[in-house]
């Protein structure tokens, strides 16, 4: 259904579902939780900008990744980060 919704939606503006989406995830908000780096544990070199977040995050073609997991933060301000970030990078 969420193929037959993207086709109606994009398909007369060149999206072709079945050659342009490989996989489709939904994720529900409230059964996951972004994992923010602690001192205790995690390597002192590792912040909002800079750890292994940064390098999944990293653009792929025409593909941006925007998640609160990318920003090693877990609230909504840094899902709308990653959003804002993303879209910067795909047009810039």
């Amino acid at each position: 259904m969420i193929k037959q919704q993207l086709d109606s939606a994009w398909g007369s503006h060149g999206l072709d579902v079945e050659r342009d989406v490989a996989a489709i995830t939904v994720n529900r908000w409230p059964h996951g939780y972004a994992y923010e780096y602690m001192d205790l544990w995690d390597d002192h070199a590792w912040s909002r900008g800079a750890g292994p977040h940064v390098t999944g995050r990293q653009q792929l073609g025409q593909i941006s990744i925007a998640n609160s997991d990318s920003e090693s933060y877990a609230y909504v301000n840094g899902a709308i980060d990653s959003a804002y970030r993303a879209v910067r990078e795909l047009t810039t």
